[in-house]
């Protein structure tokens, strides 16, 4: 992975600043690594994720369980964090082959908000495409173990699954915090579990069994993807100040937020990676809106995540990013090794005649280019980062390298990036409502 950051609009001596900071903060995060028996108790935990063997061997023994040569359908029953990591890495690998290839099995089918419209064709689906328990798997997450969305969704597909099926029990891995009443309950009526670990909040949880096991229950080298994580990481830490890619990414998101740009937009050129875009607004938005520091103000602190795909953006939004209030900082998402697809030398209408035996690569390089060059004009600030190729490595790099990027921006802002005290009011009002 590759960051650059020539359009950031930061003054040298403003991120300087901020990188010194951060120096302390990252001497706490080697501590972390170096401590590796007792980072369960820290609130960083998550990043001794990709090299904790443990949990991968617990994950790669429980995939070999329940996986089948006739599985087709593994049902992912989670929302937010344990949703949305997964998703992005599910997206991102195997949208294109899904359109091309309706044959490619197993798929993953993810219930998150309760959807009517969707779970009343759930039961239609499992009689005419499943005839055995074990063309299908139930993988169900929730930390707390009580998640209301989540365990509706559960119910209804098992009393779906149920009237068709014997031995679902069986079929089922809940994920989940050990000791819940989910992790109790699981282990009372026979269904296997795999714990999540105590210190992992869900939207930096995608490197643990949350993500792990139904990625590889399909297939995924979860391996390399622990290993692109590790990469990068280890890099960070290990990097002096000036050249902490993620400290410095942080550092000038900081400086534009407290000069009015509030809003950070990432912007793909890959449009199978726009559920990636979904996984880090949950990261960004849950992380850093909160409204007390660490002190105690109240501050209404916050960082506005936004996804854009290029170049189907440039035709809807493109106007109002250049033309419109500069209140936005960009990173600019691409890979640079893709698949090789030409326009003919013959062209039927010939009305683009520059784009004649040109690969679509070298089409939206150009776009991209084109783009960087006209926001340096219109001095609105960028990042660009470049992964290899869009594979298991590449992913874990970058998700990794957004969870760095973030608990360093928290501590350049003063907050917590690790709780989310305001997500539980909305839920306590529909608890109310629903008991009444």
């Amino acid at each position: 992975m590759k960051f650059t950051y020539k359009g950031a609009l930061v003054p040298k001596k403003e991120l300087d600043k901020s990188l010194k900071k951060l120096e302390e903060y990252t001497k706490k995060l080697k501590g972390v690594v170096k401590a590796k028996s007792s980072y369960i108790n820290e609130d960083e935990a998550s990043i001794n994720l990709p090299e904790d063997k443990r949990v991968l061997q617990d994950v790669l023994a429980m995939v070999k369980k329940k996986k089948t040569r006739c599985l087709r359908y593994v049902f992912v029953i989670g929302i937010g964090g344990s949703n949305l990591g997964t998703k992005a890495v599910y997206d991102a690998l195997f949208s294109d082959n899904n359109i091309a290839d309706l044959t490619v099995y197993p798929k993953l089918i993810f219930l998150d908000t309760n959807n009517p419209e969707l779970m009343s064709k759930i039961p239609q689906l499992i009689k005419k495409k499943v005839k055995k328990s074990k063309q299908v798997s139930v993988v169900l997450i929730s930390k707390s173990g009580g998640t209301l969305e989540t365990m509706t969704n559960f119910e209804t597909l098992i009393g779906a699954l149920n009237k068709e099926l014997r031995d679902i029990n069986q079929r089922i891995v809940a994920i989940t915090g050990e000791g819940s009443k989910l992790w109790n309950k699981s282990k009372e009526v026979g269904i296997d579990t795999l714990p999540v670990p105590p210190k992992v909040g869900g939207r930096y949880s995608v490197l643990s069994p949350v993500g792990l096991f139904p990625l590889g229950l399909i297939g995924v080298d979860i391996k390399s993807l622990l290993q692109g994580a590790l990469s990068i990481r280890n890099k960070i830490l290990s990097s002096k100040p000036e050249q902490n890619s993620a400290a410095i990414s942080a550092a000038i998101t900081y400086y534009h937020n407290k000069n009015g740009k509030n809003i950070n937009n990432l912007y793909f050129f890959v449009p199978a990676l726009e559920s990636l875009g979904k996984w880090h607004q949950q990261l960004m938005a849950e992380s850093l809106g909160k409204e007390h520091d660490k002190n105690g103000k109240r501050v209404f602190a916050g960082v506005t995540p936004m996804t854009s795909i290029g170049s189907t953006d440039h035709h809807s939004l493109m106007q109002l990013y250049l033309g419109g209030p500069n209140d936005k900082t960009t990173a600019f998402i691409s890979v640079e090794k893709r698949d090789k697809v030409a326009v003919p030398k013959k062209l039927f209408l010939n009305l683009t005649p520059s784009v004649k035996g040109r690969t679509l690569e070298s089409i939206m390089n150009a776009v991209l280019e084109g783009t960087e060059i006209t926001y340096t004009k219109q001095k609105r600030p960028f990042t660009d980062i470049k992964l290899e190729r869009l594979n298991e490595f590449s992913l874990g790099e970058f998700m990794q390298f957004k969870m760095l990027e973030i608990m360093y921006l928290a501590q350049l802002l003063n907050i917590n990036a690790f709780d989310q005290p305001h997500v539980e009011l909305y839920k306590t009002e529909t608890k109310k409502i629903l008991e009444k």
